[in-house]
């Protein structure tokens, strides 16, 4: 019994979230594969350690909702974006100097009225008011190419299609409000990890049977390598990020030198007498949900 018989996780603390959990669930299946008899391990300390495996999931996982978040408040703003671009263009082109224009946006007009402001609802109620305008607009194919506007409405469906997308893969998260920290969840998974490795490491000790050390011989090798396996690829993974952190911080310590701009009368030209142009007047600044407006008198909502 020369052989040192020791099960690596001494480079767990050093793995993000996302390789924590992937870890653990690696060396849980290849444990799960095994006569837990032989090993000592009970039914109830494996479910204990996939339970701990599954919270840190579901954490990894809520993580991820924030990021979908994000996203989904962003695909909303181009949502809106494009409502007031077609709404602002039927409104203008009653005025048209044509009378086919000015035709086309009254039919337009009075029967899309209804959806006026519709970017200022709650985000549910807008997907479903955008999809209800599609129908309408589907009745007025010949009025929405004299506006030139299939290109936007084909924009705004396909935007509405992706924001649904991103709010399915949100909405059921109530669940999750519940679960412990990050670092809580963890600790509960190595405990776990580690009481399955001590029984793993004393029953080669204890048996007496060869096969039987074999078997839980060929399954500490298998474990070890998945360890290297996976602490080589976090190595790399941080050098290629050292690297890319270097390689940024050259640039900016040697950014490219601007050409000299021409001094005032370089070119013939008379010099600034100094007075600076009155500065045009700067948009309207940034809003949760851009693109809000309210038709005055006949256009209200």
């Amino acid at each position: 019994m020369n052989k040192t018989f020791k099960i690596k996780t001494n480079y767990l603390t050093q793995f993000n979230n996302v390789t924590h959990a992937k870890f653990n669930k690696t060396q849980y299946d290849q444990v799960a594969k095994v006569d837990l008899l032989k090993i000592n391990v009970s039914a109830d300390m494996l479910k204990v350690w996939k339970d701990a495996i599954d919270v840190e999931t579901e954490l990894n996982n809520e993580a991820q909702a924030s990021e979908i978040t994000k996203q989904m408040i962003a695909k909303d703003r181009e949502r809106d974006e494009i409502l007031t671009y077609i709404f602002g263009i039927i409104r203008i082109s009653r005025y048209a100097p044509n009378n086919v224009s000015r035709n086309a946006a009254e039919k337009l007009y009075a029967k899309l009225k209804k959806y006026f402001g519709i970017q200022s609802e709650v985000y549910e109620s807008e997907s479903m008011h955008i999809l209800g305008m599609k129908k309408d607009v589907d009745k007025f194919p010949g009025e929405i190419a004299v506006l030139n506007l299939n290109e936007a409405i084909t924009k705004l469906i396909n935007l509405n299609t992706e924001y649904e997308q991103l709010a399915s893969s949100r909405r059921d998260d109530s669940l999750l409000l519940k679960l412990p920290s990050t670092k809580e969840a963890r600790q509960t998974t190595d405990n776990a990890f580690d009481a399955v490795c001590q029984c793993i490491q004393a029953s080669y000790l204890i048996s007496h049977v060869e096969a039987d050390r074999r078997m839980i011989s060929d399954l500490v090798d298998a474990m070890n390598k998945i360890s290297s396996d996976f602490r080589d690829t976090h190595a790399q993974s941080q050098a290629q990020k050292a690297a890319a952190k270097k390689k940024k911080g050259n640039e900016d310590d040697n950014p490219k030198k601007p050409s000299d701009p021409k001094k005032p009368g370089d070119d013939g030209k008379k010099p600034d007498d100094g007075k600076k142009p009155e500065d045009p007047k700067k948009p309207g600044g940034d809003t949760p949900k851009p693109g809000r407006e309210e038709d005055p008198g006949e256009d209200q909502v």
